[in-house]
């Protein structure tokens, strides 16, 4: 057991060497780059386009409609389908309930996320599962 532990933190301890971390952070920095560079891009569309789309609502929400569609995007990148369409709602909730307008909220999550055609997901009440109904 001892012993383990040693090669553990030996193997630990060449792991966080400078020359191995410098190797690391240079073989992926091209990469880290191009990333940040598109991450950027897409930010400013959508600043540049929730500007557009909040023009006669209180100027004092443009930054929180513009974050409310940064979440959308960070959410995109990660879910899909029913489970995206569900966190989406939580997101316009949130923000409805802290005096953004419903409508533009809506139209904001529309735009980057087209209404998806009904029926096309399963849904299912917890309480199908209570009783005869029972997955066996």
């Amino acid at each position: 057991m001892v012993k383990l532990d040693i090669q553990r933190a030996e193997k630990f301890e060449k792991k966080i060497s400078g020359d191995v971390r410098k190797f690391l952070y240079d073989s992926q920095r091209k990469n880290m780059i191009d990333l940040e560079i598109r991450a950027e891009i897409d930010m400013e569309k959508i600043e540049l386009k929730i500007k557009s789309m909040a023009q006669g609502y209180p100027a004092l929400h443009l930054p929180y409609y513009i974050i409310f569609a940064k979440e959308i995007y960070s959410k995109k990148k990660k879910l899909g389908g029913q489970t995206l369409i569900n966190e989406l709602r939580i997101l316009e909730d949130k923000w409805e309930r802290r005096g953004l307008d419903f409508t533009l909220l809506e139209e904001i999550k529309n735009f980057y996320v087209p209404a998806y055609p009904k029926g096309l997901f399963f849904i299912m009440d917890v309480s199908e599962l209570d009783g005869d109904k029972v997955l066996a």
